[in-house]
């Protein structure tokens, strides 16, 4: 344990012991047991060093259990490799004289969408990864070639940046539409009932979903880091995105609604210290959001699928802080609360708006009975009860409409 504290990537938080096992080619395997549950590990000792590099990469198809897809096929030597730990893995640059890779290695191997992804026509809009190598049908390394690109600067005033993210987010999704699924109301709601209980958040929330809430190839955790200029556009870089950390933990679905991409921008637009003020951050939001509708499937942004007690972008919002509190508890490090700390406030405005809701159908039902049941009444005198009954209910929803949650 002592070995791996240190590590950016190792859930110190988590950990209650840690079983050696044997080693796997070059790779170290390790059980890390935690409370929740048990992580397999691979530790590649001296990944900074380009000639046990270049060892592993022709070995590794040799070891049973792993599987290279994509341009690994055709990998030559290397010369020089560079390596930057993080959350999520090993970043690692590799190249020779002829050739330059980025990617990423999953000490935990994690089930991602990015060998799906690798298929998808390339565009100026998305970098897409183009190989890797896989243990068991997991993701262990990942990487793509080398681009020059400028990172972006996040200020409060940058609209025109967050317009345009959201235009290549809504496209991505529409690509997505192509191998959706149905919504996973019970595997959702499991998830957040997991993930309640995990974090000790204090609060339940469970929700019917709406029809048009579909379950898509979720990006994941996606943050603002994500985001690159390449060629002078706004670039999504889909290397490190697609997964769930330490899912196996959690959950082991990885579908999840479109709207889960947004609610992370949301989270990490709110907590970015360069947006300074409420008031900037929502606009930042409503700027995202509208741009990414433009460009989005019809039915993922329709009233029902916004409808906040069907879940709405509200719902996924709550699954995304629950997430990073999670992960924040396994790195020890602190998270903010105050969103989650606002969801009694929120589903107290729902089952307001609800009373609205069921008031409104509760005249008009009453209206009908009068007009039909009550003796001694002309039908002149009925017709008038029973449209005022309508009229009462057509008002009664339409504020209910009107004081809906927004989805920004």
């Amino acid at each position: 344990m002592e070995q791996f504290s240190s590590k950016p990537w190792y859930p110190v938080g988590l950990v209650k012991e840690t079983t050696k096992n044997e080693n796997i080619g070059l790779f170290q395997h390790f059980s890390i047991h935690t409370e929740f549950g048990t992580l397999d590990m691979l530790n590649f000792e001296g990944l900074d060093d380009v000639k046990k590099f270049n060892e592993l990469i022709n070995q590794i198809n040799k070891i049973d259990g792993f599987e290279v897809w994509g341009d690994f096929n055709n990998l030559e030597t290397f010369d020089q490799i560079e390596i930057i730990e993080t959350q999520k893995g090993v970043n690692f640059t590799v190249s020779n004289s002829d050739i330059s890779y980025s990617g990423i290695f999953h000490n935990f191997p994690v089930n991602s969408w990015r060998r799906k992804w690798s298929e998808i026509e390339t565009n100026s809009s998305l970098l897409i990864p183009s190989g890797g190598i896989q243990w068991n049908g997991l993701d262990v390394m990942v990487f793509r070639k080398t681009v020059t690109s400028k990172p972006i600067k996040w200020k409060s005033e940058s609209s025109a940046l967050f317009s345009d993210m959201g235009e290549v987010l809504g496209r991505f999704h529409t690509k997505m539409l192509e191998t959706s699924a149905p919504r996973m109301e019970k595997e959702w709601n499991s998830r957040l009932k997991r993930l309640e209980t995990i974090t000790s958040s204090g609060t339940l929330w469970r929700v019917p979903f709406s029809k048009n809430t579909d379950s898509i190839r979720s990006l994941g955790n996606l943050s603002l880091n994500d985001w690159m200029i390449l060629d002078g556009e706004v670039t999504l870089d889909l290397l490190g995105l697609g997964f769930q950390l330490f899912e196996k933990l959690v959950t082991e679905n990885n579908r999840f609604s479109c709207f889960r991409d947004i609610a992370s921008l949301y989270v990490e637009i709110d907590g970015s210290s360069m947006v300074s003020g409420t008031t900037s951050k929502e606009y930042l939001r409503k700027v995202l959001f509208e741009s990414w509708r433009k460009e989005a499937p019809k039915k993922w942004h329709s009233k029902s699928a916004l409808d906040g007690n069907l879940g709405g972008m509200q719902i996924w919002r709550y699954d995304v802080e629950l997430k990073k509190l999670f992960l924040a508890k396994s790195f020890n490090l602190k998270y903010n609360k105050n969103w989650i700390r606002g969801v009694k406030d929120i589903q107290r405005t729902l089952f307001n708006y609800r009373i609205i809701s069921g008031s409104a159908l509760g005249m008009l039902l009453s209206s009908a009975m009068i007009a039909l049941l009550w003796p001694n009444l002309g039908i002149g005198i009925k017709i008038l009860i029973f449209g005022m009954g309508i009229a009462v209910y057509s008002i009664g929803m339409k504020v209910y409409r009107n004081t809906s949650l927004p989805p920004y």
